[in-house]
């Protein structure tokens, strides 16, 4: 359940916390699913009292708290951060400028593909960015992306393994349903994967679902 995209962290150092989502973690995976009533007002309430942007970043985030829940950034290096390490280690070690385009989907309205900033938070970089791909590159820093700040993401890996290189990535996020839409895909995933005695009907759905 670790998400290769929350996993690049220094595991020999405190890891991040995320206090928000320990607060939500029982009203995003209840017991019961789909969600009763109760589960849809608390729900309802936190983003009255909070806002939508504050709910997104609170699951989205990374945490390292709970095994089973979403965004799950892990308590160790995964098989694939390793591996990419490797690649890295093999084929970038000796450029001079290496370039990094992520693939995403999830945010943001149907088939548009957002270029969100993919680097450090350095103003050099971001210029860079925009000469190569665009002056309508967002940013996670600045509040324009899409996207929330996010922790660990496979990137950092770039400045880890090639460090002699400059480098200049973006990450293109194509949307595909409304926020909410995609969140409460989500959260039956990973009620699914908690609830694996689930009936196969509703197995299929959720599949469904995520698709």
């Amino acid at each position: 359940n670790v998400d290769i995209n929350r996993n690049l962290q220094d595991f020999s150092k405190p890891l991040p916390e995320n206090a928000a989502y320990k607060e939500i973690q029982p009203i995003l995976l209840p017991e019961v699913w789909p969600p009763d009533a109760a589960n849809a007002a608390a729900t309802t309430q936190y983003i009255a009292e909070r806002g939508m942007k504050a709910f997104q970043a609170a699951i989205s985030k990374g945490q390292h708290e709970f095994p089973d829940g979403l965004f799950f950034g892990g308590q160790a290096p995964t098989w694939s951060n390793l591996t990419l390490r490797k690649v890295l280690q093999k084929y970038g070690q000796r450029c001079q400028k290496l370039a990094w385009i992520d693939l995403h989907t999830g945010l943001g309205p149907s088939g548009v593909g957002e270029r969100i900033f993919a680097c450090a938070d350095d103003a050099a970089a971001f210029t860079r960015a925009k000469a190569w791909w665009g002056q309508g590159i967002t940013s996670i820093y600045d509040g324009s992306s899409t996207s929330a700040f996010l922790t660990g993401l496979m990137w950092m890996s770039a400045y880890q393994e090639c460090p002699q290189a400059e480098y200049t990535g973006i990450a293109m996020e194509y949307g595909t349903v409304p926020v909410m839409d995609v969140i409460a895909a989500l959260r039956a995933d990973h009620w699914l994967h908690q609830h694996p005695e689930a009936p196969q009907a509703q197995k299929t759905a959720i599949g469904q679902q995520m698709r």
